[in-house]
């Protein structure tokens, strides 16, 4: 029986601009996002719920990152993985999202994508590197174990290859447009909401253009992207790009 995958990671962030001990805002919450991307579709994978719409609750709970400190020595993130008042239990799905989690950073430093990566996985891990290039980070220590040092993988970012984590295969999942009033909810985090005309809120998650977006709040938009469903209703569309509704001049 393996050893149950620990909880506790650290991020070392090298050669961003900031003070020891400190990042923007802006930068952290796009790093984050995105690791908490990866860690949930990971789940989504392990436990076999990787269609469009709302995961079990479960899911959430053993996919959540949290980050519990931040700490000098360069900038270091420290962060626990999971529901930390269950009892973890090795060969758990638990203990298989940790593991795939940590064999990730490998990955990424390797430019070898897991055999086990589904094309979201792999595109969330693309978007991870990505935010951490985009925060002017020059290499990144993952650390993990009883006090997050146990292991760790070292990734130069002058040395990843982007392009080994690009999804060009089609994915089985369905495209809509909807339409409706757009509403700010968490600019830094890219996330807004349609009012659409029955009433119903509708999530956009991680919206293309943010500069965009940001403009158009206020205004009828047309919202194009992946579906995720609750029943039979929209609930929340991923990765949209937007576009200003325009009306017929009789309806004006």
């Amino acid at each position: 029986m393996r050893a149950t995958a620990s909880r506790n990671y650290k991020l070392r962030l090298e050669g961003i601009a900031s003070p020891p001990g400190e990042i923007p805002l802006r930068d952290l919450a796009e790093i984050g996002q995105a690791l908490q991307l990866a860690a949930t579709r990971i789940a989504r994978q392990v436990v076999g719920f990787e269609r469009p719409g709302r995961a079990p609750a479960f899911v959430d709970r053993v996919s959540e990152i949290r980050l519990t400190g931040l700490t000098e020595g360069s900038t270091v993130l420290e962060l626990r993985l999971g529901d930390e008042t269950a009892l973890h239990l090795a060969n758990s799905e638990e203990d298989t999202i940790a593991q795939r989690l940590e064999e990730s950073f490998g990955a990424i430093a390797a430019n070898r994508p897991p055999m086990w990566a589904s094309p979201l996985v792999r595109e969330s891990i693309g978007r991870f590197v990505a935010r951490v290039e985009a925060a002017g980070a020059s290499q990144v220590t993952a650390s993990w174990g009883a006090t997050g040092a146990k292991d760790r993988r070292v990734i130069a970012l002058d040395k990843v290859d982007a392009t080994v984590w690009k999804v060009d295969e089609e994915r089985d999942t369905e495209v809509v447009t909807m339409t409706g009033l757009l509403d700010k909810v968490d600019l830094r985090a890219r996330r807004f909401r349609i009012h659409d005309d029955v009433g119903h809120d509708i999530t956009l998650e991680d919206v293309v253009d943010l500069d965009l977006a940001a403009r158009l709040i206020g205004s009828r938009v047309l919202a194009r992207g992946v579906a995720e469903y609750s029943g039979d209703r929209v609930t929340r569309i991923v990765e949209p790009t937007l576009a200003l509704e325009v009306l017929p001049r009789e309806w004006t």
